[in-house]
């Protein structure tokens, strides 16, 4: 049995970027699937595939936009984010 963790993901500047995400494996954030995204404050929905993300506030760069087993989903820059481990 899967456990979920919902978590929030913020930068390491500490300004939140995806509220309520649902985590389902456990260890380190690698990539964030845009469908389990609860409140998405940086706009990766409207993205395409191949687009860098960027923190809006202190234009940090979080990652990109690509497309991991069938769905797409923010692949995270570990050097953007502050560390999360489930």
């Amino acid at each position: 049995m899967t456990k979920i963790k919902i978590i929030d993901v913020e930068c390491k500047n500490g300004h939140l970027l995806f509220k309520k995400y649902r985590k389902v494996i456990a260890g380190n954030l690698l990539k964030c699937y845009i469908d389990e995204i609860g409140t998405d404050y940086v706009g990766v929905s409207n993205l395409k595939t191949g687009q860098d993300v960027y923190c809006l506030q202190c234009n940090l760069r979080i990652g990109r936009i690509g497309m991991v087993h069938g769905r797409p989903a923010v692949v995270v820059n570990h050097g953007g984010i502050k560390t999360v481990r489930t």
